[in-house]
């Protein structure tokens, strides 16, 4: 049993470490486009992302969900029927995946003319709108591969292809931007070639897994498993990126640009939130029959609070002096973007609610009560288009934020309802409200007093000050006399 737990500790921190170093690495490429790229030609590569991550869910139709429930649907079988087995289901996911994306690809070279004239940017035309429709091909047909080795415990391998293809990607971006006028081509070249880079290292493990017949009984029992998860992927997308998809009819491509790369600035509550969620579901699977298991989930959400609270500000406050650091073409942000930097509280304060919902979804899991979870998604997927309809007219970005806020704020608090009824837990509200509230109050008070004509050494005293204020009512309030040292340690050798 610790042999497991020791094993699948492992490979969580290989994923965790995958996704958190991918995610930075990318991050990079944010002053990048700030400085060598147009806000319209910005507007057109947030738009165009947000959409490829529907087309994903859509080339995918479930089938991944499908490959891991069937790849090992009978572990009665001997080694050589097992094999044959995967291979069965290996094929009948790829060949699938790859017929989808070929041909709905095709339809969108077809009617690429029509589909420029819907993208509101300047930026869109039919020769850009064909390279781009390859993107979610070369994407599709890595996705069964990648699936394979999660399958098969491959973390590290697994981890070290998602990490070279980021590499390829960001090396190709800055040659494209830096050394010609390719522009927003340069951007979508270099992801094609990164794309590709992936796929031409799994052929091997593509040709050596496909079989000359495709089993119609089974693909059709995989389609019946794969088709309806389909929602809940469509909600969880939604809730995610909806507010970038309708700003281009709602507003300006400039405001678009200002979001995106602004909102792209809260990506250390994202990835924080991301290593906590890769944590956090082998940690209660592993531990909800202990004795002390509802007190220890508890804390959890305690402690949660307190980090996110203390990286909220500190990031908050950082900000200033980071956007204004020396990078190749201008400064780490280009000053156009600076106006949208309200938005980043806001924007890390959506992410805290997000990392809530993941600490209270884990009753459903334990109860196996997860039908609800799409239901409580897909509230929130709503509230978000709906409030983001309501406001960006008005507001533009700011609007934005605030939607994207209140709709994880909405997931956080719907899940909470649901969560007392399946799996009820005594959380320690009195101490999370304890930390939020003098949180909250500082970072209004510091909004309410900033300026951007300030003297960033004066903020800078200003905001250690208020730091220190922070630190002090937590002594004052009890919270850290509260924090035990001694369980946290407990806490980490659990894991």
């Amino acid at each position: 049993m610790k042999d497991k737990i020791k094993k699948l500790t492992k490979e969580t921190t290989l994923y965790g470490a995958a996704l958190v170093i991918g995610r930075f690495i990318n991050f990079l490429l944010t002053p990048l486009y700030t400085n060598y790229l147009t806000k319209d030609e910005n507007g057109f590569i947030i738009y165009i992302y947000t959409l490829i991550a529907f087309i994903n869910i859509a080339y995918s139709f479930g089938m991944e969900s499908s490959f891991f429930r069937f790849v090992k649907s009978d572990e009665k079988l001997d080694a050589v029927a097992y094999k044959f087995n995967e291979k069965k289901v290996f094929t009948n996911s790829y060949l699938s995946i790859l017929f989808l994306s070929v041909i709905n690809s095709l339809i969108i070279f077809g009617f690429s003319d029509s589909i420029a004239v819907t993208i509101p940017t300047n930026d869109a035309t039919s020769g850009l709108i064909k390279l781009v429709a390859l993107i979610p091909v070369l994407d599709a047909l890595v996705l069964i591969p990648f699936a394979y080795l999660r399958s098969t415990n491959q973390a590290l391998k697994f981890s070290m292809l998602r990490f070279l293809a980021i590499i390829v990607n960001v090396i190709a971006n800055f040659l494209f931007l830096t050394q010609t006028n390719f522009g927003v081509w340069g951007v979508i070249y270099a992801n094609l070639i990164s794309s590709a880079v992936a796929l031409i290292i799994f052929l091997p493990i593509i040709f050596k897994h496909l079989i000359s017949k495709i089993d119609f009984s089974l693909l059709k029992q995989m389609l019946y498993f794969g088709i309806p998860t389909l929602p809940a992927s469509f909600s969880a997308i939604i809730l995610q990126v909806a507010d970038r998809q309708l700003m281009p009819f709602l507003t300006t491509a400039d405001n678009l640009a200002i979001y995106g790369i602004n909102y792209r600035l809260g990506i250390p509550m994202m990835i924080f939130v991301s290593m906590f969620e890769y944590a956090w579901k082998p940690f209660y699977l592993n531990h909800f029959k202990d004795a002390d298991a509802k007190v220890l989930f508890s804390k959890v959400l305690t402690y949660f609070t307190f980090a996110s609270m203390i990286l909220i500000l500190v990031w908050t406050f950082s900000l200033d002096y980071i956007i204004r650091l020396p990078f190749i073409g201008g400064k780490f942000i280009n000053p156009e973007y600076w106006i949208g930097l309200r938005i980043v509280p806001i924007v890390l304060w959506g992410y805290f609610f997000n990392g809530v919902f993941t600490n209270l979804n884990a009753g459903f899991l334990i109860q196996k009560k997860t039908k609800y979870l799409p239901l409580i998604v897909g509230i929130a997927a709503v509230s978000n288009v709906v409030i983001n309809l309501l406001v960006i007219p008005k507001y533009t970005y700011f609007g934005a934020a605030w939607a994207t806020f209140a709709a994880y704020l909405i997931e956080a608090v719907v899940i909470y309802y649901f969560a007392m009824k399946i799996y009820p837990i005594k959380y320690e509200w009195g101490k999370v409200f304890k930390i939020i509230i003098p949180a909250t109050i500082i970072l209004l008070f510091e909004r309410a007093i900033y300026s951007y004509e300030i003297n960033l050494t004066w903020l800078l005293f200003e905001r250690m000050a208020l730091m220190v204020i922070f630190a002090v009512s937590m002594y004052y309030l009890g919270i850290i006399k509260s924090i035990d040292l001694s369980f946290i340690r407990r806490l980490i050798k659990r894991k």
